[in-house]
């Protein structure tokens, strides 16, 4: 998202948004790491505006440098 942010108009259609999403997923899937963001996302508090994202920061070992650089 921080690739985006500012911007006055989004790169993506919906079809490549949602290429884009089932990517994410599918890595918060294979790391394990769905349950902490379930509970993130019904706990926080903040929303997200214009130039302002929200960072959830997650915890992984080794395995997750596979899925990001």
């Amino acid at each position: 998202m921080w690739g985006y942010l500012e911007q006055q108009s989004f790169p993506l259609n919906e079809e490549d948004f949602n290429v884009h999403i089932n990517e994410i997923l599918e890595i918060v899937n294979r790391t394990g790491q769905a349950e902490v963001v379930r509970v993130w996302m019904n706990k926080v508090g903040a929303k997200p505006r214009i130039g302002r994202a929200l960072t959830l920061q997650l915890k992984g070992d080794e395995r997750l440098e596979e899925f990001v650089l």
